[in-house]
């Protein structure tokens, strides 16, 4: 629910007009709560970009995973129809700025709808305050103000009204130069913000004394990014300044920084990200009259540098969705034990003791996939003719979120193991109950993220067999250095590659008295 509010608030401040009409025009939307705190503005061309398309784009280069890009893909044809009511209501221009008090209050950017003839506001407003309550955004209201209709909280509206707006000409200036492009964002500052980086920002030593917080501060207007969606590939940074000398002086020092970030044995070599080094290596700046401009398309254009650059976030995007998953499962295990007043055997048995079908199987119920459930036969193996037809439709939960290891989902094989062994919470035919857990649910793992190496038919009952003497066996890969895994009570950790092996041992013995 949070992703789709989220979501959709986001849509809702981008520009559904042509960037001739926002350059050539006087924009009295954007005057109306250019107050002194303005500090940025966010926009998007929604004639030229196609909201399935950078979905899919962006699930290409893997910045994000297949459930979002699911996800995503459901709410972007909602999107789409919700800009053509929008428009269709009246509203011409739809627009995004951050305050200085947003950042403060932690709220979102205030929305202002312009309405070009208005004499309709008023109707206009009321079919939009129609539109936004199928939404169900929490907090978000609507208020025509000055001929315009302002959107966000109660206290970021009022706090707008009560600030006079003031003549921004960086604010203007930037602007028309964003409205040239399908995508960007663009920061100008503020006057109290420019303050504290004209009195604050340190001195720098040579080759960079040049740079100062005055030249920051009184030259600079403004820094954005602007960006050709996935259909037209390409892409600028700008940084926009008061005359050609602060913009040569300003490529100078970043071409200085270029080559340094560059040197291999330079003092920033372990600093910066491989990857990051790599796709910086073809970037240029240039100057234009008092813009310094480097084109982002050697980057964009080019999937494996595009890839490296984003390798950080697509990496902690993959962390953060398995400690989801991983959460998930355990609440999965907790419903299970409410419900049994056990939780989930390793697996369930034949009369013969043998192992059919994995716990994963029998947590279905509690993690809405009920019926999923009901189409296994209980009573068979996991690779019986009936249920081996079922492995194909392996919940997402399960899943690992690297498109590295996606064959692994097309298998049906899953990371996500549960410690078998003597002591652990999963050991012998019965599952146990929390007043065996003696070290503590707090203190004790349940599930593992475990080497992709030995990942296994979902269904199949098969996990992480610990071995005592090595426990970092099959937990870490031979080029993985850390390892996830969620303790009895739902919270999830993170162990590196050097952990202590008596630690570890520990934490995976449910009764072995040895708590931190």
């Amino acid at each position: 629910m949070q992703l789709r509010s989220t979501f959709l608030i986001l849509l809702l401040t981008l520009s559904v007009t042509t960037p001739a009409v926002i350059a050539d025009e006087p924009l009295k939307a954007i005057e109306t709560v250019a107050s002194k705190d303005v500090l940025a503005i966010a926009w998007v061309d929604l004639d030229k970009v196609q909201l399935n398309e950078c979905v899919g784009w962006a699930l290409e280069q893997g910045i994000i995973d297949s459930r979002t890009a699911d996800e995503l893909k459901s709410m972007s044809g909602m999107a789409q129809e919700l800009v053509g009511q929008v428009t269709e209501a009246g509203v011409d221009h739809v627009f995004a700025l951050v305050h200085q008090n947003d950042l403060l209050f932690r709220g979102p950017p205030i929305v202002v709808f312009s309405v070009s003839d208005v004499e309709k506001v008023e109707k206009t407003f009321r079919s939009l305050r129609r539109i936004l309550s199928l939404l169900q955004l929490a907090d978000f209201e609507l208020e025509v103000w000055n001929g315009t209709i302002l959107g966000g909280t109660k206290d970021q509206i009022a706090r707008v009204k009560a600030e006079p707006p003031i003549d921004r000409p960086r604010l203007v200036k930037g602007w028309k130069k964003l409205a040239g492009h399908d995508a960007g964002a663009m920061l100008f500052g503020s006057s109290s913000t420019r303050r504290v980086v004209r009195e604050m920002f340190p001195g720098i030593e040579a080759p960079f004394e040049n740079i100062t917080g005055k030249m920051i501060a009184d030259d600079v207007d403004s820094i954005g990014c602007f960006i050709g969606l996935p259909t037209d590939i390409k892409g600028e940074l700008i940084v926009q300044t008061s005359g050609e000398e602060t913009a040569k002086s300003l490529k100078d020092a970043a071409d200085t920084a270029l080559e340094m970030l560059m040197e291999k044995n330079g003092k920033f070599a372990d600093l910066i990200p491989p990857g990051v080094l790599a796709a910086a290596s073809g970037l240029k700046a240039e100057v234009e009259s008092s813009e310094l401009i480097v084109d982002l398309k050697p980057i964009l254009s080019d999937k494996v540098k595009l890839l490296e650059l984003l390798e950080p976030i697509a990496a902690g995007n993959r962390e953060t969705q398995r400690q989801n998953n991983l959460r998930q499962i355990v609440l999965a295990m907790l419903n299970y034990e409410s419900a049994y007043k056990l939780w989930p055997a390793y697996a369930n048995f034949d009369e013969d003791g043998k192992p059919l079908l994995s716990w994963r199987v029998h947590i279905l119920p509690f993690i809405e996939q009920g019926q999923l459930y009901k189409e296994f036969k209980l009573n068979e193996p996991w690779d019986s003719p009936h249920n081996i037809k079922l492995v194909e439709k392996m919940p997402e939960v399960y899943a690992d979120p690297s498109l590295n290891l996606a064959h692994l989902k097309e298998a049906g094989k899953t990371r996500y193991l549960v410690p078998h062994a003597d002591g652990t919470m999963f050991h012998g035919t019965e599952g146990v109950s929390f007043g065996a857990i003696k070290d503590g649910s707090s203190n004790t793992i349940a599930v593992v993220s475990a080497d992709s190496d030995i990942a296994v038919v979902w269904t199949k009952p098969c996990d992480w067999d610990v071995d005592f003497e090595n426990p970092k066996k099959g937990l870490f890969g031979k080029e993985s250095f850390e390892a996830l895994f969620a303790l009895a009570d739902g919270s999830t950790g993170k162990y590196l590659k050097d952990v202590d092996k008596a630690k570890l041992k520990g934490m995976l013995t449910r009764d072995g008295g040895e708590t931190p």
